[in-house]
């Protein structure tokens, strides 16, 4: 689950919203990692994205991971 906050963010190279659509295959792409991992590579790449500007939103991402 997340909010909105992460896909709304501007950045990259033509200062545009990082979209729902990169972020639910950021997340795929990277599922079958440890959450800690995945918490990594979500916060650099969001860090990455933004560069420069502000942030403009409140951020939630929410893993859960079920067991056996």
């Amino acid at each position: 689950m997340f909010s909105d906050g992460y896909q709304d963010q501007f950045g990259g190279p033509k200062d545009k919203k990082f979209m729902g659509k990169k972020l639910k295959h950021l997340l795929l792409n990277n599922s079958y990692l440890p959450m800690r991992e995945q918490k990594d590579i979500l916060n650099k790449e969001f860090d990455a994205w933004k560069g420069k500007n502000k942030q403009i939103d409140d951020v939630l991402v929410i893993g859960l991971k079920l067991s056996r």
